[in-house]
Order: structure tokens, then C-alpha cells, then sequence
């Protein structure tokens, strides 16, 4: 066992899923010194309390959600034994040797890193786009933030890579470095672009990586049920990606707008293949845009723009 490790799990409504992740916990090589699960919604402390003597596992119910909310309860919960914290979402699954591969690259590098990321080997990995790269969209390295402030994919990478941001939900984290950078709590339906927004301001000072044979697997359900779901997507995405930009002075509001708009014209050629789902993301772009562009002009805040989204 290694105590100095400690893990902050957020769920919610998804108890297979938070049994799938303790399995994975069991078939790992040694054990960690906390598990701590976050849940709100469903009651799920029966699941958790099935694996109370096998693993070092503690259940926590809340009665107010959102995922940063529930990452930074527990993050409270933690002492100064914890050396590093990971952050993991309820649907990742460990694969077998991932925990003692990501100990032997923390322990085997001397530098100060600041955060380490398991692989998700079964998302896309990086592909460059040339047409992209000229909307300010696509990079020829992963894990590097654009001035647009679109990001490239650190998925499935084949070697071990320092990249610009981190995944927030299959990661690692030095604890002595992360209680020093706040998790800002907005009160959004979904905050789609939080884990860059956390670790891009991270990784401008302190290393970040990717090991690439800490391998861990996304069992995310695609559980899209309507044509408006995808419309919501839409209109997020681009709600959520200007707010980075503008949280952060080295990025440029011009490039967003032009990354945008080459999104728009991306998908206007792509609406000739009758797409119902890039349709509808389309029709949400619109939408983001309108909503900037008017509350900008009210002189809103930045943040108010995420809001009832």
C-alpha cells in the first residue's frame, strides 16, 4: 500500500459504474491510501460499502452537486499524508499495472511536475488537419492550447509526452502544488471545458505529462437521447471556450472568433451529408455566438454568459 496516494472519485445516478471502477482498483498491483467517493443524486453508499474490506474506500453524499463542487469537497477532506491526488470520473476503468506504471513515472522524475495523466487508449487520438490549422484549430503536437483556445487531443498517445493541459477526470496531481490553485465553482449544466480551464494555468509554470503506459479505458454511454441534446452541446462548447480565452490574457479573442467560424463553415459543408447531429451542434454554435455578442455588448461578465445555458 502506498498511503502517500489518494484518489477523489465525483459521481452521480451511476453506481454499475463506480462498481466497474473499483474493480479495477482490486486487479492493481498495490493500493493506494484513499479512495474517496463524492456522490450526489442517487444514494449509492450500499455499492461503495460492498468494497469497505477490500479497498480503503469512503462514501460521501452531498445534497447539492456539480462536479468541481464535488471535486473540491473532497480535496477538503485530504492531510497533508496525501503526497499526490488523483482525480478520476466514475466512468474510467484502471487497466491492470496502470497505478504502479504511473508511481514508476512519478518516483523516476526529478523535475517538478505538477500533474500526470493516465492514457485513455480507447478516444481519439491527435490527428493534424491542415485546413484546421489555418482556422487556428489544429496543431501538429497533442495536448497543446492554441491561441483560439481550442486544445489538441491527449488520447491514446504511443509515448509519454508534456503537454499543456491535463483530463480532469484521469489524472494525477502533486497535492502540495493543486490546494494552491482553486477550482472555481460555475453554476452551469455542464461545464465541458473545466479541465482545461483548471490545468492550462497549471502547466504555463509547472511540468504536465501524459504516461503513456498508464493505461486506463473511458466507458462513456452516449446517452444522447434527442436532437436537442446536441443543440445544448453546440452552444456550450463555444460558451465555455470563450470564457477560457478570456480568463487568460496570452490567448486571443480574434483567433476564437475566426476558429469559430471555420467550426461554422466545417459544418455547413458537412450539413450537405443530411446530419442531423451536426445540424443541430450548428444551430447551437449560432446560438453561443448570438449570446456573447449580446451580452458583450450589455457589458455582462464573462461568467454570466455560462449561466442557464
Amino acid at each position: 500500500m502506498y498511503k502517500g496516494l489518494s484518489f477523489v472519485i465525483p459521481t452521480k445516478d451511476r453506481p454499475q459504474k463506480i462498481e466497474n471502477l473499483l474493480e479495477s482498483f482490486l486487479i492493481q498491483e498495490f493500493s493506494c491510501g484513499r479512495i474517496i467517493i463524492v456522490a450526489f443524486g442517487q444514494n449509492i453508499e450500499e455499492v461503495v460499502n460492498l468494497y469497505k474490506d477490500r479497498l480503503p474506500v469512503e462514501y460521501y453524499h452531498l445534497a447539492e452537486g456539480g462536479q468541481i463542487r464535488q471535486r473540491n469537497y473532497g480535496l477538503g477532506l485530504l492531510t497533508d499524508e496525501t503526497k499526490l491526488v488523483g482525480f478520476l470520473d466514475d466512468d474510467i476503468v484502471l487497466l491492470p499495472g496502470s497505478l504502479k506504471t504511473m508511481l514508476d513515472f512519478w518516483n523516476s522524475n526529478e523535475e517538478e511536475i505538477a500533474g500526470v495523466g493516465f492514457n485513455v487508449i480507447n478516444e481519439e487520438s491527435h490527428q493534424y488537419s491542415f485546413l484546421k490549422s489555418l482556422f487556428f484549430a489544429s496543431a501538429r503536437e497533442p495536448g497543446r492550447i492554441l491561441r483560439s483556445g481550442k486544445s489538441t487531443r491527449i488520447s491514446d498517445v504511443k509515448e509519454d509526452i508534456q503537454t499543456s493541459w491535463l483530463n480532469g477526470g484521469a489524472t494525477i496531481w502533486k497535492h502540495e502544488i493543486i490546494k494552491s490553485y482553486h477550482h472555481q465553482e460555475v453554476k452551469s449544466r455542464w461545464a465541458i471545458s473545466e479541465d482545461v480551464i483548471f490545468s492550462y494555468p497549471i502547466g504555463k509554470k509547472y511540468p504536465l505529462y501524459i504516461c503513456a503506459e498508464a493505461k486506463v479505458r473511458h466507458e462513456h454511454d452516449r446517452d444522447h437521447t434527442g436532437n436537442q441534446k446536441f443543440y445544448f452541446y453546440g452552444k456550450n462548447k463555444i460558451l465555455w471556450n470563450y470564457y477560457f480565452v478570456k480568463k487568460n490574457e496570452d490567448l486571443s479573442e480574434a483567433s476564437f472568433f475566426w476558429s469559430v467560424f471555420g467550426g461554422i463553415l466545417f459544418k455547413c459543408i458537412s450539413a450537405f451529408q443530411l446530419d442531423k447531429v451536426i445540424f443541430q451542434e450548428f444551430i447551437g454554435e449560432i446560438q453561443g455566438i448570438f449570446r456573447i455578442l449580446k451580452l458583450s455588448f450589455f457589458g455582462r461578465e464573462t461568467e454570466e454568459m455560462l449561466k442557464d445555458t
